[in-house]
């Protein structure tokens, strides 16, 4: 995963250290594993589980006292679930529709929780990171969306991955410009948010 990897904190801080030379805005990272739990689809995985578990006992050659078969099917219910609770693979047979309104809901609640609309001029930004989901959401404060057209923005998110860090990077350099172009520094004192991205 992309924010697993052990040259991402330090090469995204000196990364918008660099572009925040060149803007008034504040450029916040957040990195997570996840954006959602999916303990729902971890549990429907787990009732397949003892549902075919159930099949198996219907086939066996020879009689399960009942009390047992329940325990069976409690305990295969409970290991699927568990297992697959803590795996990729839960995010990725939800529909996309879901992963990407978890991503934003996620995004906008750490908009919040770092204080990206704690700036002046209302100028933070932050970009957002999802590994499982794998997508990056950007959220601009009302002072950058103001300047600089919604169509800028579509177009720097699209040149931002999770698929590796220096792909990432070349996405954050082409946040960097839309930055530069639209906001660019005006040399006045302003609220510094830390550079070095948040691992969640």
């Amino acid at each position: 995963m992309l924010h697993a990897d052990d040259r991402f904190s330090e090469a995204v801080a000196a990364k918008v250290g660099e572009l925040e030379k060149s803007t008034d805005a504040e450029v916040v990272v957040v990195a997570a594993e996840r954006s959602g739990s999916y303990h729902d689809v971890a549990q429907a995985l787990g009732g397949v589980g003892a549902l075919l578990a159930f099949v198996v006992l219907l086939l066996v050659p020879f009689s399960v006292h009942p009390v047992l078969a329940v325990l069976d099917l409690a305990v295969v219910w409970l290991l699927v679930a568990w297992v697959t609770g803590g795996h990729r693979v839960t995010a990725l047979l939800t529909s996309q529709r879901r992963r990407l309104d978890q991503v934003k809901r996620a995004a906008a609640a750490e908009f919040h929780l770092e204080a990206v609309h704690a700036t002046q001029s209302r100028t933070g930004l932050l970009v957002y990171v999802s590994a499982w989901e794998g997508h990056v959401e950007l959220i601009p404060d009302v002072g950058l969306e103001a300047r600089i057209p919604r169509g800028r923005w579509a177009s720097a998110a699209q040149a931002l991955t999770t698929r590796d860090l220096d792909g990432f990077l070349a996405g954050l350099d082409a946040v960097g410009e839309v930055l530069a172009s639209h906001v660019p520094h005006s040399g006045t004192r302003r609220v510094d948010l830390a550079d070095a991205p948040r691992i969640r």
